[in-house]
């Protein structure tokens, strides 16, 4: 699709729209998909803990998260990708694992490795998918002050050790810039962490609290080989609507093309109870927000 004089590809974050709606976008032109791996499996109870890192926790997140069942959390997104591949497309992008028990900075190593090990499995489950790009946060919140070189240096371990995994069936491992305490919440931390793990970036604009994405842009748009777009209020991320908030859509666009960037703008929204935005919501929208 053609905007601001650019031939730009628009994707979606599908991971909790049905097959229909899968279709529907594909209907309108949309050709870059993302699957996002569920952290635990339906139903699964929260655990509730005082230190996250005593054994009794870290193997309480473990059953929560329910590792060991990576099998039965990919196949929760099979209709998805089969809606993707029966349009005649293949999933773009897979959102790795995210939240209790997944923590791939994990600050005790050995959890740190079984989190890397079932990471690794997720990949191994999904490559027949024929993904180029694995998306992972590299770690959870909070993070400590006196915590984090050590969680930076584990995060940035998992991501070279991920990604020369993923390189064995044709994909890449990429950061995902993150709010608040996460690690890589800043451009300069991104992009120190971006250089010694030697991984490429996603960029997601409804992440950046404190610093403008011009800033951000000017320090990693060369890195950078997809995207989560989504406007918020400055203060935390929110994943509304293009236009609904602060982003400077037309100055996002133009910084990511003339960086050379040719992947997809992807939408990763979230439209509270009402389930995902349908695909009139989300062009009109954008259109509306580049002029």
């Amino acid at each position: 699709m053609k905007y601001l004089g650019y031939d730009i590809p628009l994707g979606l974050s599908a991971s909790s729209h049905s097959p229909e709606q899968i279709r529907a976008f594909i209907d309108r032109g949309f050709t870059h998909f993302e699957i996002g791996i569920p952290a635990s499996m339906p139903g699964a109870q929260r655990v509730q803990i005082e230190d996250k890192y005593a054994p009794e926790s870290i193997e309480a997140f473990a059953r929560y998260c329910n590792r060991g069942r990576e099998e039965e959390l990919v196949d929760l997104q099979k209709d998805r990708v089969k809606a993707i591949e029966d349009g005649g497309l293949r999933v773009w992008s897979v959102h790795l694992p995210f939240g209790p028990g997944w923590d791939a900075a994990h600050y005790v190593e050995d959890e740190r490795d079984a989190v890397a090990a079932s990471l690794k499995r997720v990949i191994d489950l999904t490559s027949a998918w024929h993904p180029k790009v694995y998306v992972l946060h590299g770690c959870l919140e909070p993070v400590a002050p006196t915590e984090r070189p050590i969680r930076v240096a584990r995060s940035i371990r998992s991501l070279r050790e991920l990604d020369e995994y993923a390189s064995r069936c044709g994909a890449r491992v990429a950061l995902e810039n993150l709010p608040r305490s996460c690690l890589a919440n800043t451009a300069e931390e991104t992009r120190a962490m971006i250089q010694a793990a030697g991984v490429p970036v996603v960029f997601d604009v409804n992440h950046l609290l404190g610093e403008s994405h011009e800033k951000f842009l000017s320090r990693l748009a060369p890195h950078v080989i997809s995207t989560h777009l989504s406007d918020y209020d400055g203060e935390d991320e929110r994943h509304w609507l293009p236009g609904e908030g602060i982003v400077p859509w037309k100055g996002v666009v133009t910084g990511l093309m003339a960086s050379g960037y040719r992947g997809p703008f992807l939408f990763e929204l979230r439209s509270g109870e009402n389930g995902p935005y349908d695909v009139d919501e989300v062009l009109a929208a954008w259109e509306k927000a580049l002029g």
